[in-house]
């Protein structure tokens, strides 16, 4: 009886980890956590429980006390202001083999403004992409390899366990320097976006610490060199540290962790380039200082642009207006050196101006059709456009409610 019970022990310790926690809100909603005198200290999607902590973006530490459930609102009190972290951060020893791992426990996971859905039930999310982008920049140097699982871990329930099969996977191919978890956050998007020094649009990063495992220490200092070296590289990146009930698979490895990138009411476009920012600040942390891979790549990381090629935002609207009005100038100065030449003398110059405005600037105008120009003249033509049965819905709709708009009224 003793070594029957000895074994059960052992085994209750083995799936600790694995035990369901109800770890998410779910539904796109969120908690609300206020510090005591109630302002917002943090929005998200994650299950707030009495006992939780979050360190801030300031690196002040907030312990919750009191949970509403029903009203997903929970309240945390100071509990320390650290100040710097200082921590060893950039190198660490034993990140020798050169080698991460990401997988995403939520398959599903998506950003709505550019996928038209919050998440997905059968195929991989948005944060797939995500996690891609963040491969890639790792990768870039060809000195970092990192293992991008594309496994889905569908339904959403128990998929903590299912993800588990693959993360002991990811850790038995050896020699691991570090393994995350990556999700996106439900919030608002005010939440995550950030805009830092008008060049860089992107979401904040929150790491997730889980509490129940017996490596949460060594996980908590991974959390907290990696957050030290973003404030340092790339502030407001990192939006703080969670420190949740569940242990999200985190008892495999001493610096496995659990990455928020953004909410569900952020673009992909912005998660991925706090990814990218993440990616170089993941690279410091175990490897030191970033790569001089080339002239291109030194520039882009001495300005901080991290925004992808394809999706470069579109230039500041006084600049092209600048450059029209510029042209403008450029011709007229140059037709009106011209005319001088022509005509020998400035006199010249006014009566040809003089002659071209009177008549042929006059008859260009008046050939001009202005009726046909009209606000009710050009919806007085659409109004007479059929569309067929097998035209779009839409178009057909639009059509409807020009014929409507145009439509005789009886005058009272």
């Amino acid at each position: 009886m003793r070594t029957i019970g000895l074994i059960l022990l052992v085994l209750a310790v083995l799936t600790t980890p694995t035990l369901a926690v109800r770890d998410e809100v779910g539904d796109g909603r969120w908690f609300t956590l206020y510090t005591g005198d109630d302002k917002v200290l943090l929005r998200t999607g994650i299950f707030i429980q009495v006992g939780d902590r979050f360190l801030d973006s300031d690196n002040s530490l907030y312990q919750v006390y009191k949970v509403d459930e029903e009203r997903l609102l929970a309240w945390a009190r100071l509990v320390e202001d650290e100040g710097s972290l200082a921590a060893e951060t950039q190198g660490l020893p034993g990140a020798d083999n050169r080698k991460v791992a990401i997988y995403h426990t939520h398959s599903g996971e998506s950003y709505e403004p550019s996928e038209g859905t919050a998440s997905t039930d059968k195929v991989p999310g948005g944060v797939y992409g995500v996690g891609s982008e963040l491969t890639n920049r790792l990768e870039r140097d060809g000195e970092v390899e990192v293992t991008h699982s594309e496994r889905t871990f569908f339904p959403y329930e128990g998929a903590y366990r299912r993800s588990r099969t693959e993360a002991i996977n990811l850790v038995e191919q050896g020699d691991l320097d570090a393994i995350f978890d990556l999700h996106r956050d439900a919030a608002p998007k005010e939440e995550y976006y950030r805009e830092i020094d008008d060049e860089m649009h992107l979401t904040q990063v929150m790491i997730v610490v889980g509490k129940q495992n017996p490596l949460n220490q060594t996980n908590e200092e991974f959390a907290w060199q990696l957050k030290e070296v973003a404030d340092s590289m790339y502030p407001e990146l990192v939006k703080g540290i969670f420190y949740a009930q569940g242990g999200y698979n985190q008892d495999l490895h001493p610096r496995g962790l659990l990455l928020e990138v953004g909410a569900h009411t952020n673009s992909r476009v912005e998660a991925e380039v706090g990814a990218r920012a993440f990616a170089d600040v993941i690279y410091v942390t175990l490897y030191g200082p970033l790569p001089r891979t080339s002239e291109v790549e030194q520039e882009i990381e001495d300005n901080r642009q991290l925004q992808p090629t394809a999706d470069q935002r579109p230039g500041r609207s006084g600049g092209v207006f600048r450059g029209l009005f510029a042209l403008v100038g450029l011709l007229g100065l140059g037709g009106t050196f011209y005319l001088f030449l022509s005509t020998g003398s400035w006199q010249g110059v006014k009566d040809t101006l003089s002659h071209f405005f009177r008549v042929e600037f006059k008859d260009l105008v008046s050939a001009v059709p202005w009726q046909k120009l009209h606000p009710r003249y050009i919806f007085g033509q659409l109004r007479e456009i059929k569309a067929g049965a097998d035209a779009p819905p839409g178009l057909r709709y639009f059509l409807e409610w020009i014929r409507d708009l145009f439509k005789p009224r009886n005058k009272v």
